[in-house]
């Protein structure tokens, strides 16, 4: 217990209190918890979620351990140049930017990172021109209401933070992305970010991935970088046991497929030859499709199997 406390004060410092009690829970089992609420009086009285925050502040503070924590400093917002001191960003803020890199005040970022922010009233063609500069500046394909989650530009350096959120202050909702083209997914084929098989023009946008491998598709190397970003090990094009096809591919014995041009008449019939073959030799086809790579946890799902194997 006391050992947690040290270790959330140092990863959170002013704000630390907040997601004790979740982590408390993480290393108690359910039937202590269940216990001690029905024992603890308090717990008829008070939300026993609460209890637990407040004694773990009571303990830190009688231990001496909050005297590790930092003053919140004062910094000047490279997006506005407005001053602004660090503890004026609510947690929803701290979690998405990072205890140690509080550079941006809250009202440049409270209606651009948090959840259902953005324009609802964008045009057409300006959604079109804002996805098409967020993939490119991303060098991936753009899951659904990118920049809103907590992880997306946690890991980013200052430059590409500050590029970033230039462009998030002009993006559009997402209700109104699905209002004008129907779904997240139609509305990147509609920018030329995803391809579309019903398209006889589509070819894909040429790529180099961070392994250096070279790329037929911002899908393709969306995936390939997420393989390299993880430390999963893979081969480019690996070769199918009958036939001259390749895969996009291949991590130990199991092959990866983006079927990216799905509805093309002569792609699907590959496809289905593709799958045939993987079933008939016994290898294991993780196929990937444009929609799986609109929301990050369905690639994730997709290739668990591999990231539980690290």
């Amino acid at each position: 217990m006391d050992n947690l406390l040290v270790t959330q004060i140092a990863q959170w410092q002013w704000v630390w209190y907040w997601g004790i009690t979740d982590e408390i829970v993480k290393l108690t089992t359910p039937e202590t918890i269940e216990m001690w609420k029905k024992s603890d009086p308090l717990c008829s009285k008070y939300a026993w979620y609460n209890i637990l925050m407040y004694f773990a502040a009571s303990r830190a503070e009688q231990l001496g351990f909050t005297k590790t924590i930092r003053h919140p400093q004062k910094k000047t917002c490279p997006l506005c140049n407005n001053n602004f001191i660090e503890d004026s960003l609510p947690m929803p803020l701290i979690e998405r930017l990072g205890i140690d890199r509080l550079d941006f005040c809250a009202p440049c970022l409270r209606d651009t990172i948090l959840q259902g922010t953005g324009n609802n009233s964008m045009s057409e063609k300006n959604i079109l021109k804002y996805l098409q500069d967020l993939a490119l500046l991303l060098e991936r394909v753009p899951h659904q209401s990118f920049g809103e989650g907590k992880a997306d530009i946690l890991d980013m350096s200052n430059s590409e933070r500050m590029a970033f959120l230039k462009l998030l202050r002009n993006k559009p909702t997402t209700v109104r992305v699905k209002s004008v083209f129907g779904s997240w997914l139609n509305a990147l084929i509609q920018a030329g970010v995803l391809e579309d098989g019903t398209r006889k023009t589509s070819r894909g946008i040429h790529s180099i991935a961070k392994d250096g491998h070279v790329c037929l598709s911002l899908g393709e190397k969306t995936i390939d970088d997420y393989l390299f970003s993880h430390g999963i090990h893979h081969e480019k094009e690996p070769r199918y046991p009958e036939g001259n096809y390749r895969g996009d591919f291949k991590v130990g014995s199991a092959f990866i497929e983006y079927f990216g041009l799905t509805g093309n008449p002569d792609y699907d019939a590959k496809t289905k030859e593709k799958i045939r073959l993987c079933k008939k030799h016994n290898i294991m086809l993780i196929a990937i499709y444009p929609k799986d790579l609109v929301s990050q946890p369905k690639l994730e799902n997709l290739l668990s199997v591999f990231t539980a194997q690290i």
